[in-house]
Formats: structure tokens, sequence, C-alpha cells
């Protein structure tokens, strides 16, 4: 595992997730959110069992960097199988993520389609998706974080 480029926008570069071989299936980039204390970490790319603990670092980093809001936006993921479901239930059930609300952004079934299926979608925030219930928290609990 070596340095990944993700990059925080309006606080300097962090670090972005890639391999050894710099053939990462996926790049976590890190910007500050439009509400103060949030963090956004857009993920692409492909969500494998093989990234799994790459990809549980690089969400964790992120939700140290998150002052009071983690947004997992997995626009940009074009597979995301087993690794990416383990991931998000282990960020949002993290120790540190206590005190902390851990958002997910859905904009298609390759990621709803395993989160509806799992269950997830109803015990995640998840957001984004056209037609789909959101989670558990409305707009108006996630303001009162």
């Amino acid at each position: 595992m070596a340095d990944t480029n993700v990059s925080r926008s309006g606080g300097g570069p962090i670090k972005t997730v890639r391999s050894a071989a710099d053939e990462a299936p996926f790049q976590v980039r890190l910007a500050d959110g439009p509400e103060p204390g949030q963090v956004v970490a857009a993920v692409s790319g492909e969500l494998d069992a093989a990234s799994n603990p790459l990809l549980q670092q690089s969400l964790l980093a992120a939700l140290r960097q998150a002052e009071r809001l983690l947004t997992i936006d997995l626009s940009g993921v074009t597979f995301f199988g087993s690794a990416g479901v383990t991931a998000l239930v282990w960020v949002s059930q993290h120790p540190e993520a206590a005190g902390k609300h851990v958002g997910v952004i859905a904009t298609s079934r390759i990621v709803t389609g395993p989160l509806e299926l799992t269950g997830l979608l109803l015990r995640l925030d998840v957001q984004g998706m056209p037609g789909v219930a959101a989670g558990p928290h409305d707009s108006e609990d996630r303001a009162r974080r």
C-alpha cells in the first residue's frame, strides 16, 4: 500500500489512496463540505474485496478530518461489492464516529442496489437517488447535529 492522492480543497493536499503498484481500483478525494465541520469524501472507481482494507483506511482518515459531518459521495463508483458495503458499515460504527454524522450520497443503482438488498438503505443516511426512500435521518434531523 502506497500513498494516495487524496486532495482536500481549501486545506491543501492530504493523500489519495493507491496501491503500491499505483493500480488501486478506486480513489478517494477529500474536500471541505458546504456545512461547517463537514468533509466530503468523493469515492470513484471499483470497490472490490481486495480494496477493502485500503478503503477502510481512507474513510477513517476522512472521518478523522471531519469535525461533525462526513459525507461519503459514491457517485463515481463503478463497482460496489461487499467491500463497499462492509466499509460503510465499519466507518459508520467506528468509535471515532461517535458524535459525528456519517451520510452517503448514492446516485446509481450500482450502489443503491446492494445497499437495498442488505437493508442498509434504511439504516444509513443515504441521499441522492431519485425515487429511493431516504435513510433514517431526514434533513431536519441532520441540521440539528
